[in-house]
């Protein structure tokens, strides 16, 4: 007959291996739910677009050494909390960037694995240098005319509206507000003070405090004001 400890320890050893194999079967992948290795065109794309529910909305997001993480973070995860399929890439040489206050963020993959596909919106978080490093990537700057171009969503904050968007030519003949500063507010050719500003497919916002509002926005262009709201009450955002 087995001893009463030793019957426990068999039982928390038996319980210890099928929780972990629950872990395993159960758990979701890490990043974007990718687990193959992300090469456009590949098996994991394929992957991807087999398992994306019809009329699914794709959400590219670039990052860069010194971006804003308040910004990066609430665009991204409102946005997944809407249902949208977001793409965090890098322009910068590595996959992991450090942000504008040391917080590390893995991206998907890097800006150059993201040309080639069609986007339904193009979100530019700011921070400094970040934004400028986002301005100087030819492959974000071809995206982002591309993007413009066909009428599809242009979004930016803080930083990015002036450096980033302005500094291609994207703002003519738009209504755009950005990071309340000077050097930010001069570049931006029709300038309203306001938290968040949509003129056409363009959407901008001021900074960190107002990304929340602006994740929102984003919300509500891609899949509707009723979305928006649903989202906006589980976040407790008034």
């Amino acid at each position: 007959m087995i001893g009463r400890e030793k019957y426990a320890g068999a039982l928390g050893l038996l319980l210890g291996l099928t929780g972990f194999l629950c872990y395993l079967l159960l758990s979701p992948p890490t990043g974007s739910g990718r687990s193959l290795a992300w090469v456009p065109g590949g098996p994991a794309e394929a992957a991807m677009a087999a398992a994306a529910p019809a009329g699914a909305k794709h959400v590219l997001v670039p990052v860069a050494d010194g971006s804003e993480e308040i910004e990066s973070v609430t665009i991204i995860d409102t946005l997944v909390r809407a249902g949208a399929l977001v793409t965090v890439a890098s322009v910068g040489p590595e996959v992991e960037v450090t942000c504008s206050r040391g917080v590390k963020i893995k991206a998907d993959c890097k800006i150059a694995e993201c040309e080639a596909r069609d986007w339904d919106a193009v979100v530019c978080p700011g921070g400094m240098p970040g934004a400028v490093s986002l301005k100087e990537n030819e492959t974000l700057e071809a995206i982002l005319r591309k993007q413009n171009s066909e009428g599809r969503i242009v979004g930016a904050i803080c930083a990015a509206p002036a450096v980033v968007l302005a500094s291609h030519g994207l703002l003519e003949g738009k209504q755009a507000t950005c990071y309340p500063a000077s050097v930010f507010q001069s570049k931006i050719p029709q300038l309203v003070s306001e938290k968040v500003v949509v003129d056409q497919n363009l959407i901008t916002s001021q900074g960190p405090a107002t990304s929340m509002a602006f994740a929102l926005q984003l919300v509500g262009s891609l899949f509707g004001q009723e979305k928006s709201d649903e989202v906006a009450k589980g976040l407790l955002f008034n």
